[in-house]
Order: structure tokens, then C-alpha cells, then sequence
């Protein structure tokens, strides 16, 4: 779905019925993914709770307060949701977070 911006409103592009009908189903998806997650080693509970509240700050507050240690630092919850696996909404996540810090990887270092 793309979104255009006219004098600070956000406006949803023309779609037809078929497409939208397909974004439902992706977003249900997604959905169903995110609620039926298990959650049972610390890189499940950061790509869950990353993919609940979208934010690496509060993924990692949400994990000092779940008890994951004080240790963790937000370059850890970076390198767990780079890592490569098998489940679904692991590749999703990992899709998203790339698409959104294609900006800055691409910088050149000064």
C-alpha cells in the first residue's frame, strides 16, 4: 500500500478491490504470526515484542523488565534480529528492519 503526503495529510493512493482483498489477507497474516509466536529463548521475545511495539528502545526496556538481564544493550537486539532463521516472522521482521535502516547502512563513513 503506498501513502502520499499533501500539505501534511496523509493520503491513501487509489486501490482496487482485488488488492485491497490481498493486503487484508497479508495483514491477517501478519497478525496471525505475531499472536501464535512462542516465546520461549530471549531472540523469540525480542522479535515478538519488536514486532508488537516497532521500537528497539522499548524492546529493550520490555526485556529488563521481563527479567532477560540487565546485560542486554541495543546493539545485541540488532545482531539477534539480523540473524538469519527459519521461522516466519523472523524473515519478516528481519525484511522490515533492513528496508527501515537502508539509509543510514548506505552512508558512507566519514
Amino acid at each position: 500500500m503506498s501513502y502520499k503526503r499533501i500539505k501534511g495529510a496523509l493520503l491513501l493512493k487509489f486501490m482496487t478491490v482485488e488488492r485491497a482483498k490481498r493486503e487484508i489477507a497479508r495483514l491477517q497474516k501478519y497478525v496471525f504470526l505475531v499472536d501464535t509466536y512462542e516465546v520461549d529463548t530471549l531472540d523469540k521475545f525480542v522479535i515478538r515484542t519488536y514486532a508488537e511495539v516497532g521500537s528497539l528502545e522499548s524492546t529493550l526496556d520490555l526485556a529488563h523488565r521481563a527479567g532477560y538481564g540487565y546485560h542486554l544493550e541495543k546493539e545485541d537486539l540488532v545482531a539477534i534480529i539480523k540473524k538469519i532463521k527459519k521461522d516466519e516472522l523472523h524473515k519478516l521482521i528481519r525484511a522490515g528492519y533492513m528496508h527501515r535502516t537502508r539509509a543510514s547502512r548506505k552512508k558512507a563513513p566519514y
